[in-house]
This record gives structure tokens, C-alpha cells and sequence, in this order.
């Protein structure tokens, strides 16, 4: 009888207790072949750092490809019965066990080598005082204990074996290339077959967004699908999605990092979770969604986050990370929170609606933002499930970074690009001026991120087309998204602004009275009130510029969020 350590990710281990199977995708998969019905099979939950269970083999390997976890193909299994199967609070901490195991002195990077190789062969030695742990936590029968602790020491005295390598550890590779422009029409089209009602440009403008900058919030009017975009998109190309839902009682970051109790134990909150599951599973896209977003003020609770989502580094593997995002004491047993960080592979969505119930946004959330508005709605278009021709493919995770974290370290500018740098940079600038009077003027991260995004949608050109095939302007919807946002109140600066604003996306040159507004606010409403006109410079800033200058004439008092 042989015993194995298997590392589990945590997020895996209640399917394989709940249909008494283990799994796994690829790396481990000549170790699996060799175990044997009898052989003892130990659960290792790999980022938690604890021995959580005891198993017995109770066949051979075989390979099923129905989905055992949700997302995630696991075709090679071992079917197992659980020996002991241990509540949380009595999981084997690293601490106790990793300097007595001696699987772990072959290797120069020691337990984490072990780790990598996903399933690994354990001396008996080692397995015996696993096996003592594991029964000294559940403590539910002496008898066994004393058991197993005689064998822990008889096998002491036994001479020591060596286990072998079955495998050397292996990262995942990403496809030698992937079509971004294919990937992204793919993408459109399985969200329309599933019968969910989205712009294409829509589509395109959220997965650019997040691309270039991590954080973006969604606005709009309840059921228009905020919500279930994230999610839809993270099944669509193999990442994950995690709900987080906000209350009204969220007035610092403890909610969102954690805190410490009163016996000294970490309770971790809902960011530093979905941050740690992130880390877990690095070889997956992962976006934490904080629905409701505003129903708490953002930046009381939300701040810290913010902070270190500017503080982001290169990553050792690629993309972008920040640094640990819990900084205080932890107990020994939990010191692996304090490595969790905003990873490469993870993004952060919020949804709102703005009604009396719900909090403003400071300009520090929205200068951090993308502010992407779902207003589109059509009543007709009720959806319907269809076939699809082919089933989206997963992106890899490298098509979620960016080019850079700001103009400075952009490499390899085309003419082209360079072409577009000059217009995009033209027009913040003389949307800058306009801005200037209200003290709402944009700094160098907003001009960054609005040039990056642009740079970024030239990839996917046609994907930024309505549903009847007019195309939408990358740069409209970045000025929509980054400078419109910034806008509230009612003085004579802001009006000032709103006005000169309206004139200049309207026509390329500023009002200066409310008479020149008069003509394009009378054509916006006798069209109908819609998100676009046509004939404007950026016909969608223009449109909510004409919206906003309205609500300022009934209301005296205007802003973005409507």
C-alpha cells in the first residue's frame, strides 16, 4: 500500500468530498496512473497551506470529461473513499507538519517543490505522522490514535525510502496566438445565443475597459444586465466570476479586506477572498463584481483597494500586481493572507444605480474608473436561444493585459499608432481647457487611460458597431466614460463647462451662450431623446452633454447620473 499527497485547490475540494472523486487536468497524470485501490490518498489544499482530509483509493485512474467542477476540465479522476474528512476549524495547519516531513529534503525549493507536482508519492514515514495528525485533530477515537501514533514510530525506525519524482512541475502554456479580433465576435455572438440583449459595441467597450485598466463600473437603470455581463463573459472565455454583494452597512475596509477578532483570527473579507481565489487558480481570468457598488459609500470602504489598484507592479509571470493587500499582524497559521494581492488575473467590477437609496461617487472612485453606461435599451428586442455554430474558446490569460500602465512605458509605436496618440491627446486637451473653470480638469492617469483604451479597441475595430451596423467611435465612448462622469452640480463654473463642453463635441467649437445650445437641444428631443446623434463630432458625449445641459436649465443642478 502506497500513500500520495494530492494538492487540491480549495475552491475544488467540497466537489471531490461531495462525489467522492478526486481530479485533475494535467500535471500529475503519470503519478496518478500508479496508485493503486488500498493506497492512501492525503488532501492537501495548495494557497491554504492545510491537510484537510484522509482518503483511500478505491479503483484506478480513469478519465471523464463531464464537468466535475463548473469551468474547469478535469478529465483524469480516482474514485476514494473518505477515512476522515475534518471541519475547517481542524484542518492541519503547514506549521505543524512541514518540518517533519522528510518527501520534502530532496528538493532545494523543499514542501513547495513536493506541491508542484500536484499528486506525489510520501515515504511511510510520512505518511504515518500525516495520519497521527489528521486523527490527533479529529480526536474522536483514542484507540486509533494511539494507533496511529505506534505506527508513526515504528515506521520511525524503520530504514528511510526515497520517493521518486513522477513528474516535473509544469506551468500551463498559452496558445503560440490568438486572434483578438476573432476571439471578440465569438464572444459577441455566444452572448447573443444565449438570448441576452447586448450592443456589440457594448461588449467591446467592457472587455477593453477592463483590459486596460482593471476596474471598471457598470451604471444604468435596473434590469438592463449589469450584472450578468461580468459573469457571462468570464464563462465565455474560461475565467471566473465572483459575487460580492454590498450593504448598507459597509463603513470602512474591514468588509472588503478583513480584520482581526478578538481572539486574535483573521476574518477575512470579500476582496481579500476572491483576491486569494484569484491566486489560487493563476492560469485563470477572475473578476470580483461588487453588485450594488453605491448602496455604501465607495470610498469609505473601498479606498485601501483603490490605493493599491494604482500601486500595481510588473508580475513575475506577466501583467501587472499590487502588493499585499492585508498588512497586519496574523497568526502563524494564517500567515499565507499576507502574500494575497490584486493579481494579474484579476479585475474589479461594480455595478450601480443611482435613486435616492444609493450614494454619489467622489471624484477619487471615478478618476480610478471606467464608467461604462448600458443605456441601450430596445423593448422589441426580447432575445432568443439559438444554436451556436461553435462554442467560444478560452482566451488566454496574457489578452487581459495591457500594453502598459501608461504612455511612458508604451513599446513598439507604430506610425499609426502614433497618428492616433496625436488626435486623441488633441482632444483631451481642448476638452481639458473646457473642463478647467469647474476644477474638473483631468491629470496625466485619465489622459493614459483614455489612450491606452483607444489604442487597445484598434484591435477590434469592427467589434465597436451598434446592432444595426453603425460604427461607434473608441474615443466618444472613452471622453463618455472618463470626462462626463467628473460633472456635477449647478454653478456658474459648472454650467460654464457644460456648456463649452457641449459645443465642442457637438460641433468642434465651444457655446458661449444658452441660445447656441437651444437649436441641438430642441433636435435631441424632437429625435426622441437618444444616447447618439449622428451628426455631432462624438455623437454619444454630445448626447449626454445635451441631457445634462437640459436637466441644468429645469433643475439647475445637473450631473452624469440620471
Amino acid at each position: 500500500m502506497a500513500s500520495w499527497l494530492w494538492a487540491v485547490p480549495p475552491e475544488n475540494y467540497p466537489a471531490y468530498v461531495q462525489t467522492d472523486t478526486f481530479a485533475l487536468r494535467r500535471v500529475g497524470r503519470p503519478a496518478l496512473a500508479a496508485v493503486q485501490p488500498g493506497d492512501q490518498v492525503f488532501a492537501y489544499l495548495s494557497g491554504l497551506k492545510v491537510i484537510a482530509g484522509h482518503f483511500e483509493a478505491v479503483g484506478t485512474t480513469f478519465e471523464d470529461h463531464t464537468p466535475l467542477v463548473p469551468g474547469l476540465t478535469l478529465p483524469h479522476r480516482l474514485r476514494v473513499r473518505a477515512l476522515v474528512t475534518l471541519p475547517e476549524e481542524e484542518w492541519v495547519p503547514y506549521q505543524a507538519f512541514a518540518e517533519r516531513l522528510e518527501v520534502a529534503t530532496e528538493y532545494p525549493a523543499g514542501f513547495r517543490s513536493v506541491v508542484q507536482q500536484v499528486l506525489h508519492p510520501l515515504p511511510t514515514v510520512d505518511a504515518k505522522v500525516l495520519a497521527f495528525l489528521v486523527r490527533a485533530r479529529q480526536a474522536a477515537d483514542l484507540e486509533q490514535l494511539f494507533t496511529a501514533y505506534d505506527a508513526y514510530l515504528q515506521a520511525k525506525a524503520e530504514p528511510a525510502e526515497t520517493p521518486t519524482v513522477q513528474e516535473a512541475a509544469a506551468a500551463y502554456q498559452l496558445p503560440a496566438s490568438f486572434d483578438r479580433a476573432e476571439a471578440l465576435e465569438t464572444l459577441i455572438t455566444a452572448l447573443e445565443t444565449q438570448g441576452f440583449v447586448y450592443e456589440p459595441w457594448q461588449v467591446a467597450a467592457y472587455t477593453t475597459a477592463l483590459r486596460t485598466k482593471p476596474f471598471v463600473i457598470l451604471a444604468g437603470v435596473t434590469g438592463t444586465g449589469k450584472s450578468k455581463l461580468p459573469a457571462l463573459v468570464a464563462e465565455a472565455t474560461g475565467g471566473a466570476a465572483h459575487l460580492i454583494p454590498v450593504r448598507p452597512d459597509w463603513t470602512d475596509p474591514a468588509e472588503a479586506l478583513g480584520y482581526v477578532d478578538l481572539q486574535g483570527r483573521l476574518r477575512p473579507g470579500a476582496v481579500l477572498r476572491a483576491a486569494r481565489a484569484a491566486q489560487q487558480r493563476p492560469d485563470r481570468a477572475h473578476v470580483a463584481l461588487l453588485d450594488e457598488m453605491n448602496v455604501a459609500r465607495v470610498e469609505h470602504y473601498f479606498a485601501e483597494i483603490l490605493s493599491y489598484l494604482e500601486d500595481r507592479r510588473p508580475a513575475p509571470t506577466g501583467g501587472y500586481e499590487s502588493a499585499p493587500l492585508w498588512t497586519g499582524p496574523l497568526a502563524a497559521a494564517e500567515a499565507s493572507w499576507g502574500t494575497v494581492r490584486l493579481g494579474a488575473n484579476l479585475a474589479l467590477v461594480g455595478t450601480v444605480n443611482m435613486d435616492e437609496s444609493t450614494h454619489t461617487f467622489s471624484r477619487k472612485v471615478l478618476d480610478r474608473a471606467f464608467t461604462l453606461e448600458l443605456a441601450e435599451v430596445d423593448l422589441r428586442q426580447w432575445g432568443q436561444r439559438t444554436k451556436a455554430d461553435a462554442a467560444p474558446k478560452p482566451w488566454p490569460l496574457a489578452a487581459w493585459w495591457p500594453r502598459a500602465l501608461g504612455l511612458r512605458d508604451l513599446t513598439d509605436v507604430t506610425a499609426a499608432e502614433q497618428k492616433t496618440l496625436g488626435t486623441v491627446l488633441d482632444a483631451l486637451v481642448a476638452g481639458n481647457d473646457l473642463l478647467t473653470p469647474a476644477q474638473a480638469q483631468i491629470a496625466y492617469r485619465t489622459r493614459d487611460e483614455i489612450a491606452l483604451f483607444v489604442l487597445h479597441a484598434a484591435a477590434t475595430p469592427d467589434a465597436f458597431r451598434t446592432r444595426s451596423g453603425e460604427a461607434v467611435d473608441p474615443l466618444d465612448l472613452a471622453l463618455h466614460m472618463k470626462l462626463l462622469p467628473r460633472l456635477l452640480g449647478g454653478s456658474a463654473p459648472l454650467r460654464q463647462a457644460v456648456l463649452g463642453l457641449l459645443g465642442w463635441a457637438a460641433t468642434g467649437a465651444p457655446f458661449t451662450e444658452d441660445a447656441d445650445a437651444q437649436p441641438l437641444l430642441d433636435a435631441w428631443q424632437a429625435a426622441g431623446y437618444p444616447t447618439a446623434l449622428p451628426t455631432a463630432h462624438f455623437p454619444r458625449t454630445t448626447a449626454r452633454l445635451v441631457q445634462m445641459w437640459a436637466r441644468l436649465l429645469a433643475e439647475g443642478y445637473t450631473s452624469f447620473w440620471v
